[in-house]
């Protein structure tokens, strides 16, 4: 599927800003932005639900096809599982034998072949979402257009509906433009990211990419990325000119890369060789994690977070520390 310039507007207000697009056949492509930033505008465009004020959406193969998961699972309460499931299948015309039998062997890649005769008030609301999802997978659409589909579940179920998900879709290989705002799921199923702010799409590529180059300021802010300071900040923080390109004048580090230490030099070296730098700060905050903490050190009015693994050596609040900073874990981009 493709978008091409597309515009869309609601009410004289335009939500999306000529936006170019393209999912590719198998793909899972996951579009982050923060609430009001036109995600779920341009599903609803893409699947027809609001028409494109310009532009143009065209398919490989000439026509295509679309299903809309929302974030509740919007199930029939007066039918089954079962019939929930053939629900798309019975406006189509199919048989009732034909649509049963196929309902019946849908169930098992739901794995909910046990549940097809309860009604959607007898199901948890994880297995009423995979309902959702298997109403329209049967359908057999040429993209599955998802939004924030397991956002209102607990964090342990969001997460286990995820893989099976990710799982289902390796396995019959359908296309999926996934909507979310929650960075973690990015990392677990996309083959790409794209970030859309304000109506337009910033920034396409690898998860890897995304996070390591963010292409802006902005990006990297809703990224929440750590540690991010000026170029001038950390050639001060290492006392000398870094070697890095004129255009990147921002630089990110990886919380789980900086480590505490005992020695107060201004710069030295590691086994390879690699530049790193020490600072010393006070500690202004310690949050305990399941894998030890986060400790924020204040460095002359500028912030780090250093995540510390395990529970032996957990600095005090007001305690002056030292953190190390390798400057190859350093993360460079443009603002």
């Amino acid at each position: 599927m493709k978008l091409e310039q597309v515009t869309i507007q609601i009410n004289q207000e335009t939500i999306i800003h000529s936006l170019d697009l393209t999912v590719l056949p198998g793909e899972i492509f996951v579009l982050m932005g923060p609430s009001g930033s036109g995600k779920t505008t341009l599903l609803k465009g893409i699947a027809g639900l609001l028409p494109l004020t310009s532009g143009k959406q065209s398919w490989e193969n000439g026509t295509g096809t679309t299903g809309l998961v929302f974030q509740e699972p919007r199930l029939f309460p007066h039918l089954t599982v079962l019939e929930n499931i053939a629900f798309g299948l019975r406006v189509k015309g199919m048989a009732a034998k034909e649509r049963k039998a196929r309902a019946l062997d849908f169930l098992k890649n739901l794995q909910l072949d046990s549940l097809g005769n309860r009604y959607p008030h007898q199901l948890s609301g994880g297995q009423q979402q995979r309902v959702s999802l298997g109403r329209t997978l049967i359908l057999n659409p040429d993209l599955i257009l998802l939004d924030e589909p397991f956002a209102s579940l607990d964090t342990p179920l969001r997460k286990d509906l995820i893989d099976w998900l990710y799982d289902l879709q390796r396995k019959l290989g359908f296309a999926i433009l996934w909507v979310t705002h929650y960075i973690d799921e990015a990392l677990a199923v996309a083959d790409r990211v794209g970030v859309i702010l304000e109506g337009r799409l910033q920034q396409i590529g690898s998860p890897f990419k995304i996070f390591q180059q963010p292409a802006s300021e902005k990006i990297a802010q809703f990224l929440s990325l750590p540690n991010r300071f000026s170029r001038e900040q950390w050639c001060s923080w290492f006392g000398r000119e870094l070697p890095i390109l004129e255009s990147l004048n921002m630089g990110w580090v990886d919380s789980n890369h900086l480590q505490l230490v005992d020695s107060d030099s201004r710069l030295i070296s590691n086994s390879i060789g690699e530049p790193a730098c020490i600072i010393s700060g006070v500690v202004s905050k310690v949050k305990p994690s399941r894998d030890g903490c986060s400790v924020t050190v204040s460095v002359n009015s500028q912030l780090l977070d250093v995540n510390i693994i395990g529970w032996k050596t957990i600095p005090g609040l007001k305690e002056i520390i030292s953190i190390r900073i390798p400057f190859e874990k350093i993360h460079w981009y443009s603002e």
